[in-house]
């Protein structure tokens, strides 16, 4: 006979002592990328359509000195093209069983209102979903270049951040972007070059001082002379970069309060005129290990890849062998939020509407379903880059 647990007793003789109103936290994050792309005005509601079109300047007219009296072959330049996105959908599900939470947890015995609970819950859980989402693709699987399907998600950073030679941090390699290729009549006007901070044997290397400066030297390059505003990367990622950069004390520390700032409320590595804040969604070698419980979805763990044979090689701008066994480590991601775009519907049926379904053959269960209609892409890839390829 098992031992007596006296939870009925308890419950009949004792009130509970409960904090109205409060259920503490323990699943979902509250991150910095997050935080910024929402503080910095990147969602941009979509208002229906096939698609999400976004035009950019590809090619400039003939200009340059000339003598006077002097003829010329004149022709037009095309100047201007556009990449182009379809909505995605998210959708977060759970089964609610309404006799307990219609009877039961209602009045002002219902310290928490369970629905409003799992309805919240729910909005995490996509916004969770999106982010990670965020670091991969949104395309096809394409054999050599794209290992996986990707179709269902957004169109995420790894394809963003590319030039259609070297390698993301996921292994692929992304040729089309936005249905327009790459390194072809648009030659690299949506190019970024994913940046290798490893050996040239594909190991992953220390972080240096100088690696990181060269990272955002680059960054500058592509960004009209100024740093992205905003570096995320992963708590180990950020815990390496303070260490080399402590021992040359070439930092300074960045404590902000969102009420009185646009930048996120939470402490950042400042240098060089970006924030380098850790983001424990980013992806990483030990990603997942520090999750408070466990998150159902894409996985953003790193691992090795064969590089391609197209890249650029240790003396260009990418520092990426090519054909070399790749040991990806952690990965940075110097963003500038102003070329990104959240496009989340303006159809309050697919903006976390939430739809709750009678199941036919059971007398109380109900299935509550959220979804959230949009997609997240960058119409100027070159104002960010991603790089890999480091630890401690």
């Amino acid at each position: 006979m098992p031992d007596p647990t006296y939870n009925g007793d308890l419950q009949a003789s004792t009130f509970d002592d409960m904090l109205a109103d409060v259920a503490y936290d323990n699943f979902f994050v509250k991150t910095a990328y997050q935080q910024h792309m929402r503080a910095i005005g990147a969602v941009d509601p979509f208002g229906g359509g096939v698609l999400m079109r976004e035009p950019f300047i590809m090619g400039s007219p003939a200009a340059g000195a000339a003598s006077p009296g002097q003829n010329f072959n004149i022709e037009h330049t095309q100047q201007l093209a556009d990449v182009a996105f379809t909505p995605r959908l998210y959708t977060s599900r759970d089964m609610l069983e309404t006799f307990s939470l219609s009877v039961q947890n209602k009045g002002p015995n219902a310290k928490i209102e369970l629905i409003d609970l799992y309805f919240r819950n729910g909005v995490a859980a996509i916004s969770t979903n999106v982010e990670v989402d965020g670091y991969h693709h949104g395309q096809a699987a394409i054999s050599g270049q794209i290992s996986d399907n990707g179709t269902l998600r957004v169109n995420g950073m790894a394809e963003a951040l590319n030039d259609g030679l070297n390698n993301s941090w996921d292994g692929n390699v992304y040729v089309n972007y936005g249905s327009q290729v790459r390194n072809g009549a648009i030659s690299v006007a949506n190019n970024s070059i994913p940046f290798f901070f490893g050996n040239s044997d594909g190991s992953a290397a220390s972080i240096s001082v100088r690696a990181l400066i060269q990272f955002l030297v680059r960054a500058r390059k592509f960004c009209d002379g100024r740093t992205p505003e905003i570096t995320i990367t992963t708590p180990n990622g950020w815990a390496y970069i303070l260490a080399a950069l402590q021992t040359q004390q070439q930092f300074t520390t960045n404590w902000t309060m969102k009420s009185l700032t646009s930048v996120p409320d939470v402490e950042g590595i400042s240098f060089m005129g970006t924030v380098v804040y850790d983001d424990i969604l980013t992806p990483g070698a030990a990603w997942g290990a520090d999750f408070p419980t466990n998150y159902i979805g894409t996985s953003n763990v790193t691992t090795t890849f064969t590089s391609n044979a197209s890249a650029t090689g240790t003396t260009s701008p990418s520092q990426l062998p090519a054909s070399t066994t790749i040991t990806v480590g952690e990965t940075i991601w110097a963003l500038t939020g102003s070329a990104w775009k959240y496009r989340p519907t303006d159809n309050p049926d697919f903006l976390f509407g939430r739809r709750q379904n009678e199941v036919y053959n059971n007398n109380t269960n109900d299935a509550l379903l959220i979804n959230l209609a949009l997609n997240v892409y960058s119409p100027s890839p070159r104002m960010s880059v991603q790089g890999y390829g480091f630890n401690g």
